[in-house]
């Protein structure tokens, strides 16, 4: 609260046009991240917006902290890549990922499903590694992974003849329910399957 006693009125008015201005400057980067609808890195805010991009960070964290004070089902996250993504509360999700889980509209082959595990768990990888650890060719899976958008090309290894290095993308996590790669379960629970 501003105390008008301590402060002359050109400050008070100052310190109101900024408040307003923060307040604007918070919803636009809130329309931008609904209107998305996928995750966005700072550099693609700050060229929508025209925003300071050292602002942008804070003016987040304001949303997130005032769609948590009023118990909203929203929350923004910041994903393994630095990218900022509007989404719902992991827990409601959970409850309503029957209603909107698009993974029943796709099915993955066994090959497919191993492939990438081991991409999302050994990333950044290139195709050779893949091969060494499946034992066999996975030229027509990777192929089929990158038309799903499930993996991208990350660039290529600084190794003789370059060869092009494979990570996983957004859409992979939203497929799997899982907010970042943080989210996968440790490695060490499949050796006990």
């Amino acid at each position: 609260m501003i105390n008008d006693d301590n402060l002359s009125h050109s400050s008070v008015e100052e310190l109101k046009a900024k408040n307003i201005k923060n307040t604007n400057d918070e919803k636009l980067v809130e329309a931008v991240l609904f209107l998305e609808n996928k995750p966005v890195n700072i550099n693609k805010i700050k060229e929508i917006t025209k925003l300071n991009k050292s602002d942008i960070p804070s003016l987040i964290k304001n949303i997130n902290e005032r769609l948590n004070k009023v118990g909203s089902s929203l929350v923004i996250i910041k994903n393994d890549a630095g990218d900022y993504h509007l989404t719902v509360k992991k827990e409601l999700y959970d409850i309503l990922k029957d209603h909107y889980d698009n993974r029943k509209n796709l099915k993955l082959s066994q090959q497919a499903i191993e492939t990438l595990a081991i991409v999302a768990y050994k990333q950044p990888i290139t195709k050779v590694e893949i091969e060494q650890i499946r034992g066999v060719q996975v030229d027509y899976i990777l192929k089929q992974l990158l038309e799903y958008g499930f993996i991208k090309i990350v660039g290529r290894k600084k190794v003789p003849g370059k060869p092009i290095i494979y990570g996983t993308t957004d859409k992979f996590l939203k497929y799997f329910g899982l907010l970042s790669l943080k989210d996968l379960p440790p490695i060490e629970e499949f050796d006990k399957l």
